[in-house]
């Protein structure tokens, strides 16, 4: 064959790459910008799949609790375990007890992990006591090395919730409610800091919905897959 009948075909064979190239090169961007590339080589020097698709907020600030077996403990005790902490108050006429219900499905998926333990803290300490708290625990029939029931200064308590985790409490106007607190729950890797997900519309949520509350479902199965990532790095 002569080099003038040979020119057609290698001008064919040239677009064929260009174009392989270029769909293979616009392929590879478009599954980055869709955060759809799978962390298949986890060698110890690359951040684990989990600190790419959980979000680093701030971290827990220090705290210093009772239990309800009257053991202290503090943000120190948590660290190198992952915990889900709620605010809560053992007399809420509203939202404690659905939102304990779904701590406690949260708590039994998450039991065979050694290293996560749930927290929840009380708004009320003047009515609860570690003895109180004992009392409300045992409805659900954990120990406290799977669920803490956590009570003490008030002063602190506002503060932790309101600063440390950006999540509304407060008395209310209500003699009959009392105590006003979200229905939320946070996530805590073993660093102490708040992590969590992207909502359906690409936005970064803080805190995971604890209950069913105007029309949204509560997030129990995204903070317990959530909690799983972390625990499996």
């Amino acid at each position: 064959m002569s080099k003038k009948s040979d020119t057609p075909y290698y001008i064919g064979l040239g677009i064929i790459i260009l174009l392989f190239g270029y769909f293979a090169v616009t392929n590879v961007i478009s599954y980055v910008q869709n955060d759809a590339v799978v962390d298949s080589n986890r060698s110890d020097d690359r951040a684990p799949v989990a600190d790419k698709f959980l979000k680093k907020f701030n971290k827990v600030p220090d705290f210093q609790f009772v239990n309800q077996n009257g053991d202290t403990i503090t943000n120190t005790d948590l660290l190198g375990k992952v915990y889900i902490v709620d605010f809560f108050f053992t007399t809420c006429p509203t939202i404690c007890t659905p939102m304990s219900r779904n701590l406690d499905k949260v708590t039994e998926s998450l039991s065979k992990y050694d290293d996560y333990v749930s927290v929840s803290i009380s708004i009320d300490p003047d009515n609860d006591t570690p003895a109180v708290l004992k009392d409300y625990a045992a409805k659900f029939d954990k120990p406290a090395s799977d669920w803490q029931f956590l009570t003490g200064n008030k002063v602190d308590t506002y503060k932790l919730a309101l600063e440390g985790f950006k999540s509304y409490v407060g008395e209310s106007d209500n003699p009959a409610v009392r105590f006003e607190h979200s229905g939320n729950f946070a996530l805590i890797d073993r660093e102490g800091y708040i992590r969590s997900r992207k909502d359906a519309y690409g936005n970064w949520i803080l805190f995971y919905a604890g209950i069913d509350e105007n029309g949204f479902p509560a997030m129990l199965k995204e903070i317990t897959e959530d909690a799983e990532t972390l625990l499996n790095k």
